[in-house]
């Protein structure tokens, strides 16, 4: 499978990756359970169960640049990526898809076909721009607090892809 990005939408700065079937509001939850700090308001930037893996943006408003690959190795590009600890994504479809909530995704991100079929797949997961989309967002809240809605979101459109996350996955193993 060729890489394969694209701007996404945020559903509240969270956007999932998933098993093409795993769409249920359960599996949804285990994954955002998954993401939890327990006694804290606060989460962790991800959280993977089963065929979920949430990611929450840097901010409420960020349509981030989504890349996505599949390699036979665990072989990636380390910099500049900031790389977190790997999770386990079961795809027993052979088939995953990006989704945030209602909100429409870009064509090549709603239908990806892995090249090594279903499995459990290893997810190097990095991110890019984080702490520049919070300056930049900053910016444009200040900059728009009195403008009008078209004004606004055309403000925010600019800051589009700025933020970007670098989703890796290798297959581990198939699903029986």
């Amino acid at each position: 499978m060729p890489t394969i990005e694209a701007i996404t939408p945020t559903a509240n700065g969270v956007f999932l990756v998933r098993d093409i079937c795993a769409d249920s509001a359960e599996a949804q939850r285990q994954a955002a359970d998954a993401a939890r700090i327990p006694g804290s308001r606060g989460g962790r930037l991800y959280g993977a169960a089963g065929a979920v893996l949430l990611i929450r943006c840097a901010h409420q408003y960020s349509r981030p640049l989504v890349r996505i690959q599949t390699t036979d190795t665990g072989q990636h590009p380390l910099l500049p990526w900031q790389w977190e600890p790997p999770v386990s994504l079961d795809v027993p479809t052979g088939r995953i898809c990006i989704s945030a909530a209602d909100n429409d995704i870009a064509q090549p991100l709603t239908d990806i076909a892995l090249e090594q079929g279903p499995g459990t797949y290893t997810v190097a997961f990095a991110h890019l721009g984080r702490t520049d989309l919070q300056d930049a967002a900053a910016r444009v809240e200040a900059e728009t607090l009195f403008s009008t809605s078209d004004a606004t979101t055309a403000a925010w459109k600019t800051l589009d892809g700025t933020e970007k996350y670098f989703i890796h996955l290798t297959r581990r193993r198939r699903l029986q």
